[in-house]
């Protein structure tokens, strides 16, 4: 495991969010900075992770008002401090290197007039990002959608299908958003902007690399193929 500076160990986990699936909780690292922290000891493991790190890094990248992520790490045998038997379980089995995404302290999940009176530029990037990255967890039902210090913040981005899709056999992307998605009918059309793939693949750590069972050009490459191919098969 590659070595980790103060800000990026967690020293204490504060609450844990037990009414999401994977259950994530609230974390602090040395240097003090919060976290909301998904484990690599939870349902989809390190390559859950890997989707859901690369996914963000995309979707601010085409302008989504995605909360940045960053890998933390979390000592093995680390102590009891919150949540139950099971949490405590899975927390054991996540030691080494897990995601943190930026924790929003005012955020509440947004309404249907919070999303109907966002900015369309916003809702667009939403939109053309969840496209890019067949995001298939933002229904009506659940929009996947905070408001935060007065804006529009999207979140979870672990149910999206791009990589499995960019890792499996070669077919024609498809290039509009998951049927049911709350944005439906919304993806702007374009070419889309430069992504620097190959940094996003270099800070993500080896072991969930590794999880994908490939190396770090080949997940650069089939990335990039994937991104090349839905760039070209979209509607101008």
């Amino acid at each position: 495991m590659e070595p980790a500076a103060a800000g990026d160990r967690i020293a204490r986990v504060l609450e844990v969010f037990s009414g999401a699936s994977t259950t994530p909780a609230l974390v602090e690292t040395e240097d003090g900075t919060r976290w909301a922290m998904k484990f690599g000891g939870a349902g989809p493991g390190p390559f859950g992770l890997l989707i859901e790190h690369l996914a963000i890094a995309i979707a601010r990248t085409l302008g989504a008002p995605a909360p940045p992520s960053r890998p933390l790490t979390l000592p093995q045998d680390f102590p009891w401090m919150a949540g139950t038997d099971e949490f405590d379980a899975m927390l054991q089995r996540s030691y080494g290197w897990n995601l943190g995404i930026a924790y929003l302290p005012d955020a509440r999940p947004a309404s249907a007039a919070d999303i109907a009176g966002a900015p369309d530029d916003i809702l667009d990037a939403i939109a053309r990002a969840d496209a890019v990255l067949q995001n298939v967890d933002r229904t009506a039902r659940n929009p996947n959608l905070l408001m935060a210090a007065g804006r529009l913040r999207a979140i979870d981005y672990d149910a999206c299908l791009y990589l499995s899709r960019a890792l499996g056999p070669a077919r024609p992307p498809v290039t509009t958003l998951p049927s049911g998605h709350l944005l439906a009918g919304r993806t702007p059309k374009g070419p889309l902007p430069a992504l620097d793939l190959a940094a996003l693949v270099a800070a993500a750590p080896s072991e969930w690399i590794e999880s994908a069972g490939i190396d770090r050009p080949g997940l650069t490459g089939a990335l990039s193929r994937y991104v090349a191919a839905w760039d070209a098969g979209q509607p101008r």
